[in-house]
């Protein structure tokens, strides 16, 4: 909200009477059943409110509204107890936002005085199902990069490299690198991890600081209901729906913003993509751009998604042996893909980092095979390295594509 709006006697404490139509002058939205004859705002107030994305604004809205319905009610920001709000994935699983409202009451009105995030719920919390969907800008503390294949004490340097436990929680995208993180990342693990598949999939930009969209984990359980809910039901998760207004935002303020989407992140991203699609079919995301790594989706339904909204995706990262995008997106259901995800499951889902086909980029498969080699897991890189002499005639794509540039994927 720009203050040259506003007349120069008009302070930040000053109120300000709306209705629909001043509220489009402030970039405000606010429903028509709003009861605007009996809450009003601060000029502080509803600069904050304008500075939100959609999402976050009707949030903000719904928790104003809980105010106005109650205001003498000792609190309205406690945790759901309902069982079926975290079952029901586009359902917001909390009874309140992670925005706090400053309001009073002032003959017989409520006046909301301002908005802040609440330092209570952000950043990241002993049970990662208390964390909150949010946007965090993370800064990189040192060079080390994942380039080639490390050792494992190399590959514990990665986990310092970023910014893991004080993330600021930004209410907009200032950085020019963004990321969606998968399934079961609470939200130090995100930091780091998100951090090394931004600096992979952009390597040439020397990346200092990126913006963190977090998806939260429930648990395995609950995270795949929240992809089946992406994937095939009619009303989506609130993550998609707050990402939809996220690229929105960006879009109309003309930021460009380089991305990546993970795991579970790409179904979040896909998403977001048709709900974006159908807002605002007439503007295409022109100013953004995607990187897909170890994709959740399926990558040619998601291509024609991005296709939709005018997206640009520049690169998509899928290790022939890792599960997830093999089978969970489905993105190759062959026999032979599903003996290879059979032998590497275990190492999807188990803990070491380093020698899964999933959880660090996909550099290439001789990368790859020299990992688990330099990890201990000889079998498993023989494995690899036997795909790589003499690809199975079930993976066209691969055999093609690896005869033709064997170190294709060693680069963005």
């Amino acid at each position: 909200m720009s203050w040259e709006k506003l007349d120069n006697k008009i302070t930040a404490d000053s109120i300000i009477p709306l209705d629909v139509k001043t509220c489009r002058e402030y970039d405000v939205t606010l429903p028509s059943s709003f009861p605007f004859n009996r809450v009003k705002f601060t000029c502080q107030a509803l600069a904050m409110l304008s500075r939100l994305n959609s999402y976050d604004m009707d949030m903000v809205v719904k928790d104003i509204l809980k105010i106005y319905s109650n205001p003498y009610a000792p609190s309205v920001t406690k945790h759901s107890r309902n069982p079926l709000r975290r079952i029901w994935r586009n359902k917001y699983p909390f009874r309140s936002y992670h925005y706090l409202i400053q309001f009073e009451i002032v003959n017989g009105f409520i006046v909301i005085g301002d908005i802040f995030f609440d330092k209570q719920l952000h950043g990241p919390k002993g049970t990662s199902s208390h964390e909150r969907t949010m946007l965090y800008e993370v800064n990189r503390l040192s060079n080390a990069r994942y380039n080639k294949a490390l050792k494992e004490n190399e590959i514990d340097a990665l986990r310092e490299a970023w910014d893991t436990t004080t993330p600021s929680p930004v209410s907009n995208i200032k950085t020019s690198h963004a990321a969606v993180n998968g399934m079961q990342n609470e939200l130090a693990k995100a930091t780091w991890l998100m951090g090394t598949h931004v600096d992979a999939a952009y390597r040439s930009d020397n990346i200092q600081a990126y913006t963190l969209f977090h998806n939260p984990s429930d648990g395995k359980g609950l995270d795949g209901i929240e992809c089946v809910f992406d994937k095939t039901l009619g009303r989506k998760t609130h993550n998609a729906q707050h990402l939809a207004s996220v690229l929105e935002q960006n879009q109309r303020q003309g930021k460009h913003v380089k991305w990546v989407a993970h795991s579970q992140g790409a179904i979040i991203f896909s998403t977001a993509l048709q709900i974006y699609h159908k807002r605002n079919n007439q503007t295409p995301l022109t100013t953004q751009q995607l990187a897909v790594h170890g994709s959740g989706a399926q990558v040619e339904r998601l291509k024609n998604f991005a296709r939709q909204a005018g997206l640009k995706i520049n690169s998509v990262r899928n290790n022939p042996f890792d599960v997830v995008p093999n089978v969970f997106g489905p993105n190759d259901l062959s026999n032979s893909s599903l003996a290879r995800s059979t032998k590497f499951g275990k190492l999807v889902f188990g803990d070491d980092a380093g020698a899964s086909p999933h959880t660090l980029p996909f550099l290439g498969l001789e990368t790859y095979a020299e990992q688990l080699r330099m990890l201990g897991y000889r079998d498993q890189a023989k494995e690899v390295n036997r795909f790589l002499r003499q690809l199975p005639s079930g993976d066209r794509f691969y055999r093609m594509e690896m005869r033709k540039n064997p170190t294709k994927y060693l680069h963005s």
